[in-house]
């Protein structure tokens, strides 16, 4: 490969790192928080290529005759990288995601949680929701109306709600979910599989020994698939 096509795909690199950072695509790979690393490796690719090809202007054109007959393939390359800044992938299907049950996270240390705030029913991530149940000695959810938004997933006879969770990356996506009961769980299990819903309800048992917790809820709503479906 020749240092033409070299520097020219690391601008290219820093470019589309620098274009998934700024349409928001970059969350189907990675979380929020890691936005700014990544406009800093892009600002760091771009100024490394631009050096680069600045450096061989000045040098002057210089011949590498063994490698003309393998410059060509070097350039194929772009194809991944092109798709990698216009084309925005598709959101991580529930199957597609590791089960993450309360044991999973009921391995930290028990601690008070700080009490949930005091309208009727508070909204919480499904994740929250998992982490307190495991973890919150202070049983903050006990005797309280939560709400919480995630997408329906039918299993027989049962309903449950999901959510995909992005721990750092996509590559380690993780599959929440509560089983829903209670007056209105008949309701969402009419719904199509992959429903988006806002559900109210009370966890019952606050136990951690049931691997999948129960949310009993009393009202359902049907809401539009939120632009980002992942939690984090």
């Amino acid at each position: 490969m020749s240092r033409e096509t070299e520097n020219t795909l690391l601008l290219l690199v820093g470019l589309s790192t620098a274009i998934i950072a700024a349409t928001g695509s970059f969350m189907r790979y990675v979380k929020p928080t890691l936005l700014p690393w990544l406009w800093i490796t892009a600002v760091v690719l771009i100024v490394l290529a631009l050096a680069a090809i600045i450096g061989d202007i000045r040098r002057g054109p210089r011949r590498h005759a063994d490698h003309v007959h393998r410059t060509g393939i070097g350039w194929l390359l772009i194809i991944p990288i092109a798709l990698l800044a216009f084309v925005v992938p598709p959101a991580l299907s529930p199957q597609s995601a590791r089960p993450a049950a309360v044991d999973t996270v009921a391995s930290a240390p028990r601690r008070p949680f700080p009490p949930l705030p005091d309208d009727a029913a508070p909204e919480l991530s499904l994740p929250a929701l998992l982490t307190r149940i495991a973890q919150d000695s202070a049983q903050t959810l006990r005797d309280r109306e939560i709400t919480v938004t995630g997408f329906t997933m039918g299993d027989g006879e049962r309903i449950y709600l999901g959510r995909i969770v992005i721990l750092c990356c996509a590559a380690d996506a993780q599959l929440a979910r509560a089983r829903l009961t209670g007056p209105a769980a008949r309701v969402a299990a009419e719904l199509p599989d992959g429903s988006w819903v806002r559900v109210r309800g009370e966890v019952k048992d606050l136990s951690q020994h049931a691997a999948v917790p129960e949310l009993s809820i009393d009202d359902v709503e049907s809401i539009a698939q939120p632009e980002n479906t992942y939690a984090f």
